[in-house]
């Protein structure tokens, strides 16, 4: 069958980053945060306690393929006061 072991679907392989940021180059004061090994799950519960938040103008999330075990979440804030990240 063509189908990937299901330990793929949950097991993070060495080198990967469980959660990856990029900041936004089209938007201001936005980011994408990339989470491996989630699903529709995750990304739900992410976008709603988000959308709690009064500083977030938007937040939503997807899932690029069903193959593919990975959430992308974007964010955007009123402020960039709410930026002290940095690639880690």
């Amino acid at each position: 069958m063509n189908a990937p072991d299901r330990y793929e679907r949950f097991v993070v392989p060495e080198g990967t980053k469980k959660v990856s940021y990029e900041r936004d180059t089209k938007i201001i004061n936005a980011a994408s945060f990339t989470i491996e090994r989630e699903e529709h799950t995750i990304g739900n519960i992410i976008r709603m306690q988000l959308h709690r938040d009064e500083n977030v103008l938007f937040a939503g999330y997807k899932l690029p393929h069903p193959l593919q075990y990975k959430i992308i979440v974007r964010v955007g804030f009123q402020s960039s006061i709410f930026f002290p990240f940095t690639n880690y």
